[in-house]
């Protein structure tokens, strides 16, 4: 088997197989079992595949030009394939006719058209979209008007598996020559009329038969369109169940000498309509046969080599409907993973705030999913949420404030409540600066008399900002001023740094507002509150975390 057979039919497979395996693992939401077992069956599928398109393309196949060896289709412009009548007159026992505009291409009887585009597409792949079907018709060699619309019957039969077979609609051309005044080739495209004769320039139908002596032929080109319109066309578009309708391309007709006295479908037609009973001189020969040229220019728009071949498209029409597939399946699961969040937070609002025991295992499950999008958030999203929009940020957001809300049930008396000091940003720094004002100290010492250092508890600082500005020009701000008030409390009350957290949340734990400048003037904050830790801020001499909790209850008490 051929090098050139196997690799393209190896390469296609291999590119389908991966696309179907990305869509299959990454993107449908089905288990191991279910995705290894599709994996196997698609991994049989395109083995099997491979295997009967090499058998099928194997070259000692029965695909090959009936008549001659094909010939290198080496053009640019329009192929155009030639079936019908008496074909051997016109060729002249060559099987193939070059000009410098196209190729015409003797394709013999009408039903080998399949058999001929089939071995052309094997051997020359790319040049199938060139390729162009002209129908010759001659009329006066048809006695019977029921096997000639046999022959049309057949072509668009030809028409419909050349079309399964390539996946292209290829232009159809009807060439018909009757006998009668001889006149140059008249080609009709659309409703204009054309008539191009020999070494001159082509000019409309209706300058042509105001010249000279053409207005004699009128009768007799009127009846052959007519005869074109009602028989050769009429058969073409007849709408039918099996075989779809063929609309020509163009027509090519011309007129030519008498043939010998024969009753034929054309002189019929002619006699019944105008009386006419044309008669060939004596010495008169045949008209000499000629190709309708004039139809390549019409048809080089439409001929041009197909990228790829059908195979190449299929694969990439496949590739298509993978990638929107994946986006349809995205966009699911982003909708899924919204509704999954929506629940949680439903059901967090639907608990009232003195119910702590249902409230604390819906705050379980918002922290799961909140960890979940953290964990999204740094090492990028999975890719079956990549796809389409994925709302991480936005659900992320709104997990983190539902959380913020959440009360923790009051302690026993017996245990003291940490209390949270709020110093105004604006009143310790100045506007997106983390150097204390001078006139800071006094405020600090004022707001910080309840804030000792004992054993078992840690002191922890931290910063807010509102949302002006980016989010992490606010991140390192808040933490900056954070820690500048630490340094303040270290330093001046002597307490190790041991005793201290300092954190900075930027503009993502408002408390107010963030739409008003009162609101705004409310979220630039620095918090400090004492945290029960175990183990937290071990003075030397100092009393064990639990005797030091009972004092400071005893002295909120006293107060």
């Amino acid at each position: 088997m051929r090098r050139t057979v196997i690799i393209p039919v190896v390469l296609h497979s291999l590119v389908a197989v991966a696309t179907l395996l990305w869509l299959l693992w990454y993107f449908i939401p089905t288990g191991n079992v279910f995705n290894g077992l599709a994996t196997l069956l698609i991994l049989l599928l395109a083995g099997w595949y491979i295997f009967k398109n090499c058998r099928s393309e194997d070259p000692t196949s029965d695909v090959t030009l009936p008549a001659a060896e094909l010939p290198l289709l080496d053009t640019q412009g329009p192929v155009v394939l030639v079936c019908g009548d008496m074909l051997e007159a016109l060729f002249q026992g060559d099987p193939l006719r070059k000009t410098a505009q196209g190729w015409w291409l003797r394709a013999g009887d009408v039903s080998r058209l399949t058999d001929v585009v089939r071995s052309i597409q094997t051997q020359f792949p790319r040049q199938v979209g060139q390729l162009s079907v002209m129908y010759l018709c001659l009329p006066d060699h048809h006695q019977d008007e029921a096997v000639l619309r046999s022959a049309l019957k057949t072509l668009r039969q030809q028409c419909k598996q050349i079309k399964s077979l390539t996946g292209l609609t290829l232009p159809v051309v009807l060439s018909a020559e009757f006998s009668g005044p001889e006149t140059p080739w008249i080609i009709v495209r659309g409703d204009k009329p054309i008539v191009c004769p020999v070494n001159d320039s082509p000019q409309a139908f209706i300058d042509w038969q105001q010249t000279e002596d053409n207005i004699l032929a009128l009768p007799a080109v009127s009846e052959a369109f007519s005869f074109i319109r009602n028989t050769l066309a009429d058969e073409l578009e007849k709408t039918d169940r099996l075989t779809p309708p063929v609309c020509a391309f163009s027509v090519a007709m011309r007129l030519g000498n008498v043939l010998p006295e024969t009753q034929s479908v054309w002189s019929d037609w002619l006699c019944s309509r105008t009386c006419l009973q044309l008669s060939r001189k004596s010495g008169q020969s045949a008209p000499a046969r000629l190709f309708p040229d004039a139809v390549l220019p019409l048809l080089a728009p439409f001929a041009s080599t197909v990228q790829g071949g059908q195979r190449t498209r299929r694969l990439i029409l496949l590739i298509w409907l993978c990638v929107l597939t994946a986006l349809g399946i995205s966009a699911l699961n982003n909708r899924s993973l919204i509704r999954q969040v929506s629940t949680d937070l439903q059901r967090w609002n639907a608990i009232p705030m003195n119910h702590y025991r249902p409230k604390a295992e819906s705050l379980a499950a918002l922290k799961q999913d909140a960890l979940q999008l953290e964990r999204w958030q740094r090492q990028g999203e999975p890719l079956r949420y990549s796809l389409g929009y994925y709302p991480g940020q936005r659900l992320w957001l709104a997990l983190q404030q539902a959380i913020d809300t959440w009360t923790p049930p009051p302690a026993p008396e017996s245990k003291p409540v940490p209390k949270i000091v709020r110093l105004d940003s604006m009143s310790l720094f100045g506007s997106g600066k983390s150097a204390l004002k001078d006139s800071s100290t006094k405020i600090l010492v004022n707001a910080l008399v309840g804030i000792k250092a004992r054993p078992g508890w840690l002191i922890v600082v931290s910063g807010h900002t509102d949302n002006t500005g980016s989010v992490q020009l606010n991140q390192t701000l808040s933490l900056q001023r954070a820690e500048v008030v630490r340094n303040w409390m270290r330093d001046t009350g002597n307490i190790p740094e041991s005793c201290f957290a300092v954190q900075g949340y930027g503009d993502s734990r408002p408390i107010a507002s963030n739409d008003t400048p009162d609101g705004r003037a409310h979220n630039r904050r620095v918090e400090i509150s004492l945290v029960p830790q175990a183990d937290a801020c071990r003075l030397p001499g100092a009393q064990h975390a639990s005797q030091e909790v009972r004092d400071v209850s005893t002295n909120e008490m006293e107060k």
